[in-house]
């Protein structure tokens, strides 16, 4: 586990937050185990606006951004994810190429479900149809399949470009709704 960050980060993080224009009994700056991570949880009282994501993005760097209203981390997601969209697109598009599988790559809007582009995405990298996407009471959901024995090898290299794949629709801009099913533990709040 990487050590916790000396709390001067966190001040820092608080200090660059109010110089952005937020009131800082609206938000909290606390790092969390559980992510491994600093964690800015920002209240409807801190005043943030989408005006003031440039900034907020910018004073907590790579730090993890929860805010309370729904509205506003959406929209703070789409922001930060339009920041990486060159880069994700770029590593994506080298994944892929490297393994030769950018030609021919599915296009999205060939599909007339998530599930059949699902299914092209796992021919196109060699997975057994509905092994790493299955549906769900959910929707779609990315489940690759796990054993007692790490995944390594030619199977770890099919899981790679599944998700080199994903990274590359994501980056195109192009809507594939797919959740993930993970072994993280997540806390318990009701303790």
């Amino acid at each position: 586990m990487p050590p916790q960050p000396p709390i001067h980060q966190e001040q820092a993080i608080q200090q660059k937050l109010v110089e952005c224009g937020l009131n800082a009994d609206g938000f909290t700056v606390k790092y969390e185990d559980y992510l491994q991570s600093i964690e800015i949880v920002i209240d409807e009282s801190a005043g943030a606006s989408e005006s003031d994501f440039a900034c907020i993005h910018k004073a907590v760097d790579h730090e993890i951004v929860t805010f309370k209203k729904a509205d506003l981390q959406v929209a703070y997601l789409d922001f930060v994810g339009e920041i990486y969209r060159p880069q994700m697109l770029a590593e994506a598009e080298k994944s892929l190429e490297k393994r030769g599988l950018l030609k021919d790559f599915p296009e999205r809007a060939s599909f007339s479900t998530d599930k059949l582009f699902a299914e092209a995405l796992e021919r196109h990298c060699g997975v057994e149809r509905g092994s790493f996407f299955v549906e769900s009471e959910w929707g779609l959901t990315a489940q690759p399949q796990m054993t007692d024995k790490p995944i390594e090898g030619p199977e770890w290299d099919k899981v790679t470009c599944l998700m080199s794949a994903m990274m590359y629709v994501a980056a195109k801009g192009e809507v594939f709704k797919v959740g993930f099913i993970g072994n993280e533990a997540i806390p318990d709040e009701s303790e």
